[in-house]
């Protein structure tokens, strides 16, 4: 053997035992003391090491057990951090070359307590160096670490990298822990050439999770692209318990129920590929008293595009929603385009969602059975446009486009449809319609009493802008058929107004314009009716719940008012004037009083109405009582005035007519062949369902009329008894018994008679 090689062996042989003898001869916990004392220096905490153990042969290798930093002071008194055990072993002979090869790496149960006070402070601000630099100061250019580092990590390889029962606790304020225990992690088989699997499993607050990937190869790590770097993960974590993180969920419906009975499960499966290309999909579920399903698969051709090949929500295992789409310019300014899509949803199913429905349509004829949209939607983090939105309405479609600025907000919606039946979806309850009491803020249903609506508080619309327009060919509501039906309305700063509303109505038209005021509580509104040639019956049956009138009706109005539920009908004010043709008046029996003036034993006949060829008059109305002194109602039987009052607030009447008989009562029940210019002054009085008519007698009423009761200068029937007439018992001619007796007035025997014959008088 040559010399050259005999000496090389020797020498190695010598640095070798050199390498095992030396840590045995060299205590490195004489450094222990230096080491914690420059921590302490640096950063004001205490550091402690338990024991420092060292190697360098067959590997370099550093041992450090029990180590312990301590919490910021002001904190609680405990670790900072702590490590029960590092342990590091690096190749020898790379290190040579200046490259790192890890033999392993070993953290045993390291732990680290993070806390924040309810002032903002936190345990580790003051390791964050915020100092600036100083003004006028040279600053010299960092050093570049990647520089420096890339060659030393350029062959980076080990066996494994790993975490044992490690534990991060972060305590917020008085809020609960939150603890991050029995976490692992573990990297195999780390270099640069191949994929790096990757482990990482733990226990959130008592909720395990786990997670696998393969990341790489890394490659070149001075041109590494961690957008273009290959990654293929999964993600899994079963009933993660909602309860320790309950501070940070606000608004949770209680519909959902308890939210320390919730849990969520979460399975995602991740890939990103060298060409770019990131896929993602999973689920999301909300397991509590309603269960939410969450579906998503998305794919990023760019950094800049996300496509969303499918998300969908499911409640209590049924499918609801399934949206599509893209996002573009996420780095700049992104925006969307969606395509959203539900699934018929029927008011049953629904009402076990939101039991509310159920008693909200109890008693509803015909309540509305499904609902369903799609709709098409793009926009930016400005605004939304909605493209084409087709709602159906039952079988019934509804289409709408507009936008809705977010910011303001500002809305603006187009409504069309063609057949559109709105009563099916007007909540219809067992409780019957409340009645106002006097002025109490109270009413009564079935004879218990109930507080009255509360008035809405629209104040939040002032922001608001709105402009919309809805048509309709034709539109149903309570009983109505409004065909033709076109609304606007538009909105800013808290006043909005409806210009105009219009539709065809009963072989009529209606043209309405309004405005409300919401900048106001209570709101202030005021509105201006047109109405031409409309039925009247179905017209007040729905805007007054009052059924008392029939004919064509012609009126033209203008109110004003403020609040929006019935105790707003006492601050109604405004004018008006109305024509009624060819109609009736129900309740109202005017012939018929009449014939029981005429005739008091009369038996009643025919129906409790008086049939009219023109009723017409002007009112006013004041704090919700319509005041009228110009009413005319003619027939070919009867010319009628009057005046008086309509009580709105109290629903009562008090009016005044004066019919006057211009033709016969023959056929209205009345013997007698003629009662022209007979006038019998009428009070009609009582609720608006069940008014009361008396006629108002007096002994100039009864003088006045006496042509119209006399027959050839002679009363008949009834009256004629009492004033000796034809219809008298007593001989024509017949002389009083006793000549010394004057004889009575006519008048006056009238009135003697009557007050025996009508109850009052």
């Amino acid at each position: 053997m040559p010399k050259f090689i005999r000496y090389s062996l020797i020498v190695v042989a010598l640095i070798i035992v050199a390498l095992l003898v030396a840590p045995f001869f060299i205590d490195v916990n004489t450094y222990k003391t230096q080491i914690e004392q420059t921590v302490e220096d640096a950063t004001g905490r205490k550091l402690s090491i338990g024991n420092i153990n060292a190697s360098l042969f067959p590997w370099v290798g550093i041992e450090l057990d029990d180590v312990h930093l301590a919490n910021r002071e002001g904190f609680t008194d405990r670790d900072f951090a702590s490590i029960e055990k590092l342990n590091v072993k690096l190749a020898l002979l790379p290190l040579l070359s200046k490259n790192i090869e890890i033999k392993t790496f070993e953290m045993t149960t390291p732990k680290i307590f993070l806390e924040r006070h309810d002032n903002g402070e936190t345990n580790w601000g003051d390791l964050v160096s915020t100092q600036p630099a100083t003004a006028g100061s040279k600053v010299s250019k960092p050093a570049e670490p990647e520089a420096a580092v890339a060659p030393a990590l350029a062959a980076l390889q080990a066996e494994s990298l790993s975490l044992s029962a490690g534990e991060v606790i972060w305590v917020d304020g008085k809020a609960e822990p939150v603890v991050l225990a029995d976490l692992n992690v573990t990297l195999t088989d780390v270099q640069l050439e191949r994929p790096v699997a990757v482990k990482l499993s733990g226990v959130l607050s008592g909720n395990a999770f786990e997670l696998s990937a393969n990341v790489g190869p890394l490659g070149d790590l001075s041109k590494l692209d961690p957008i273009s770097l290959p990654i293929q993960g999964r993600v899994k974590a079963d009933n993660i318990r909602l309860t320790p993180f309950k501070k940070f969920i606000s608004g949770w419906p209680e519909q959902f129920g308890d939210i320390n009975s919730a849990s969520v499960d979460l399975y995602a499966n991740i890939e990103q590929r060298p060409d770019g290309i990131r896929l993602g999909e999973g689920t999301l579920a909300l397991n509590a008293k309603i269960n939410l399903g969450l579906s998503l698969k998305v794919e990023m051709e760019s950094q800049d595009q996300l496509q969303l090949r499918r998300a969908g929500l499911n409640i209590n295992g049924k499918d609801i929603i399934e949206i599509k789409g893209s996002v573009k310019n996420l780095s700049t300014t992104p925006n969307f385009q969606l395509r959203i899509d539900s699934q018929p949803l029927t008011r049953d199913w629904l009402a076990g969602l939101v039991p509310d429905l159920n008693s909200m349509y109890s008693a509803h004829p015909s309540a509305w059975k499904k609902i369903k949209f799609g709709t098409l939607i793009a926009g930016d983090a400005k605004q939304v446009d909605i493209r084409d939105m087709q709602l159906m309405l039952d079988e019934e479609l509804v289409q709408i486009s507009g936008a809705v600025v977010y910011a303001v907000p500002d809305i603006r919606l187009r409504i069309a449809a063609r057949d559109l039946h709105m009563d099916p979806w007007l909540p219809q309850d067992n409780v019957q319609k409340a009645q106002v009491s006097g002025g109490n803020g109270t009413a009564t249903t079935g004879g218990k009493q109930q507080v009255a609506a509360a008035e809405p508080d629209l104040r939040f619309l002032k922001p608001w802008r709105v402009t919309a327009k809805m048509q309709a060919a034709t539109l149903f509501l309570r009983g109505m058929e409004m065909r033709s039906f076109n609304v606007k309305i538009n909105g800013a700063d808290g006043h909005f107004d409806l210009n105009p509303l219009s539709f065809k109505l009963a072989g009529g038209n209606v043209t309405e314009t309004a405005s409300l005021d919401a900048s106001l509580y209570p709101a202030k509104w005021k509105e201006s009716v047109h109405i031409s040639d409309v039925q009247v019956g179905p017209l007040l049956r729905t805007l007054a719940n009052m059924d008392m009138l029939e004919g064509t009706l012609s009126m033209d109005t203008k109110f004003r008012a403020t609040g929006l539920t019935q105790a707003g009908v006492k601050t109604l004010n405004g004018r008006g004037n109305m024509m009624l043709r060819n109609g009736k008046i129900k309740g109202i029996d005017i012939p018929g009083t009449i014939r029981k003036f005429t005739n008091p034993g009369a038996a009643s006949s025919g129906p409790n109405e008086t049939d009219f060829a023109q009723l017409s008059g002007s009112f006013v109305v004041e704090n919700g009582i319509a005041d009228n002194q110009d009413l005319f109602m003619a027939s070919p039987l009867l010319r009628v005035t009057g005046k008086g009052i309509v009580d709105l607030v109290r629903k009562t009447l008090d009016y005044h007519v004066e019919p006057r008989v211009v033709g016969t009562l023959i056929g209205q029940g009345d013997a007698t062949p003629v009662r022209k210019g007979l006038t019998v002054p009428l009070h009609i009085t009582g609720p608006f369902d069940a008014p009361k008519v008396r006629p108002e007698i007096s002994a100039k009423m009864l003088i006045e009329n006496a042509p119209a009761l006399l027959n050839k200068g002679k009363v008949g029937g009834a009256l004629g008894k009492i004033l000796g007439g034809k219809g008298s018992n007593q001989p024509e001619g017949q002389q009083p018994a006793s000549q010394s007796e004057q004889p009575v007035p006519p008048e006056k025997k009238l009135l003697k008679g009557l007050g025996g014959m009508i109850p009052g008088f």
